[in-house]
């Protein structure tokens, strides 16, 4: 094949095809190296409402960056060919490993779940929904790593107003209740897919089947899933209880966040089986037996008798005077101190003075290792000088060491509890943004699991606040209610701050004049907003009332009208809505003689009168 999209990307060969694209390896030729082209197909390709949600959500999954999600490096169009550059991954789908072996063994599935669950929390933390969760979409390299492709393709899917048969058709033994019928779709609706996905591959099978799309999509709202031990008694009941969590028919029963699902694979791939002594030989040397006792000398008993007595008399008194010289005829010295000082330090001092050195024993302390702690005889004591006395010594060990526990994943209280048990205390704790640890949880430790560290010593914790808080920007909120506005700030996951009034001659009384920060400010989810609310028109004798009565002229079916007073070089917003054209405006409102009355329709200047007038008709 050698056909090279957008001057770059040499197509060698079809690695895959779906119902909406075609997969080919590719060679790029500026950065040499191996990449994935997907192509669309001709029919989605010009659909335009399609292609252009297509390649939105494409750029939008290219931010994603995780070591369990396939890269995206590239969106483009040549001739009418709409394709997106991705990660080449060696290996396999899930599908085919599945096809190829059958059920897989339960830990491999946690540890396949977790890698999944952790590139759903990425993406989810991101706004991005992948919506078609399925062995097809997940890559296994040849050193078992998991990939998830296809973020962009099922979203433009999703979004798209295809009707073709084929669009969804493929994934129905993957969805969720809530898309079986049309409903909103969440991060929950990705973690029932995934949950779907274990089930089969602990099984061989997914947990629906039927013969047609419709069947199997009424089993997902209608059916409960056959219990998995019920037939496969290898399977853990622990795994099983995730995963039925995972399937839970109500989104309000299953894990609300992957995160969460990750954690309660990661608890389960944790359990660690019983470990095996291992046996050694024991070798034995055979025994010799004694050989024959040479033959006894011959001479008389009586001679060898005194013989012997009289070398034995002779040898015990030379032996009882060279003693009696070397012990007590010797020099006695005063037993120097040596606690405090490096056991090798300590030795040569003894030495010095003609005194042995040994040690007592070892022992834990505040002390460094090595270090003499105590000493057998006192010091000052007086002992002989290079006779062999010696002096006793106790060896501090350092502090005692102990094993840091793990316990990422805890509460605080148990984690302190965990830390007593092991003889550490906890240090500092701080709070992180975190997408996958759950809030409250441990997302982190210093020192790090497994470190050797003195006993007494304090661990410092980080505590998981969830995922980070989304960018909100502040909605219009003039003109409308006090309960009106507090309503939609709730719905945007703001909360209302201080309510302050002030006279205002657009606005009636009650009505909200301005929000702190204003209209279109980017602030963060869970920030506080105070709002300014009108106290009804300011008395002032130089105050004119203008009244607005007018047609919607012919246009489009519906347009913006807007009412501005133009104040100098200030303007401001009085008065808006969207009307059909011969829809009446009846608006009056009290400005200063000389200013001016603006309106606008869809943004262009439509009419302008100067407020003495009057009235605009």
């Amino acid at each position: 094949m050698s056909r090279i999209l957008a001057g770059r990307y040499q197509l060698a060969e079809k690695i895959g095809e779906g119902g909406m694209a075609v997969v080919y390896k590719a060679r790029c030729a500026i950065l040499d190296r191996w990449v994935a082209v997907k192509i669309l197909r001709d029919q989605y390709a010009t659909n335009l409402e399609f292609v252009k949600r297509f390649q939105h959500e494409a750029k939008a999954a290219a931010r994603l960056t995780h070591p369990n999600i396939v890269s995206i490096y590239d969106v483009g169009e040549d001739q009418g060919c709409h394709f997106i550059v991705m990660e080449y991954v060696e290996g396999e789908t899930l599908k085919e490993c599945i096809s190829n072996q059958g059920a897989l063994a339960p830990q491999r599935v946690a540890q396949i779940g977790q890698q999944v669950a952790a590139a759903l929390a990425h993406a989810h933390c991101r706004g991005i929904i992948h919506r078609d969760i399925k062995p097809h979409n997940l890559l296994i390299s040849p050193g078992g790593q998991v990939k998830v492709t296809d973020f962009g393709i099922a979203r433009a899917a999703a979004a798209s107003s295809l009707t073709e048969t084929g669009v969804v058709l493929g994934s129905v033994h993957y969805f969720s209740p809530e898309q079986a019928q049309g409903g909103t779709v969440d991060a929950r609706s990705d973690i029932y897919a995934l949950g779907v996905v274990l089930y089969e591959l602990l099984t061989g099978r997914p947990p629906f089947t039927g013969d047609s799309p419709i069947a199997i999509a009424l089993s997902h709202l209608e059916s409960e899933p056959a219990a998995i031990t019920g037939h496969f008694p290898q399977v853990p009941a622990a795994l099983e209880q995730v995963v039925m969590k995972a399937v839970a028919k109500d989104p309000e029963q299953r894990y609300q966040t992957a995160g969460e699902l990750n954690l309660a694979l990661a608890q389960f791939s944790g359990r660690s089986g019983e470990d095996v002594e291992a046996t050694r030989a024991l070798t034995t040397i055979p025994g010799r037996r004694p050989g024959n006792t040479p033959s006894r000398l011959r001479f008389n008993r009586r001679s060898t008798v005194w013989l012997v007595a009289t070398v034995l008399l002779l040898g015990i008194f030379t032996g009882t005077l060279l003693w009696f010289r070397h012990y007590f005829l010797v020099p006695v010295v005063e037993v120097p101190s040596v606690v405090g000082m490096a056991a090798e330090d300590a030795r040569l001092i003894l030495e010095e003075k003609g005194l042995g050195y040994y040690v007592l024993r070892e022992v834990y302390s505040e002390e460094e290792a090595g270090t003499v702690l105590e000493q057998d005889p006192k010091p000052t004591s007086i002992r002989k000088s290079g006779v062999g006395e010696q002096v006793g010594v106790v060896l501090s060990k350092g502090r005692e060491l102990v094993q840091v526990p793990d316990i990422r994943g805890q509460t605080q209280a148990r984690a302190e509890t965990i830390l007593s048990q092991h003889n550490l205390a906890q240090g500092t704790v701080r709070h992180e943004y975190d997408p996958v640890t759950p809030v409250d949880l441990v997302l982190g430790q210093d020192p790090a699991p497994k470190i050797q560290v003195p006993a007494g010593s304090k661990v410092s914790i980080v505590l998981s606040l969830g995922p980070p808080p989304q960018p909100v920007m502040v909605p219009d909120l003039a003109g409308k209610d006090l309960a009106v506005a507090q309503s939609e700030l709730a719905a945007a996951g703001l909360e209302l701050g201080e309510v302050g009034e002030e006279p205002n001659n657009i606005y009636s009384l009650g009505k909200v004049v301005r929000s702190e920060p204003p209209l279109g400010t980017t602030v963060q989810e869970g920030d506080t907003i105070n709002l300014i609310v009108s106290q009804g028109p300011q008395v002032d004798s130089e105050l004119v009332t203008f009244v607005v009565n007018m047609i919607v002229p012919e246009g489009p079916d519906y347009q913006q009208v807007e009412i501005w007073v133009v104040d100098g070089e200030a303007e401001r917003l009085a008065w808006k809505d969207r009307l059909a054209p011969g829809d009446n405006i009846n608006h009056s409102l009290r400005t200063k003689p000389q200013n001016k009355i603006r309106i606008n329709l869809d943004g262009r200047l439509w009419k302008e009168f100067p407020a003495s007038a009057g009235s605009g008709a």
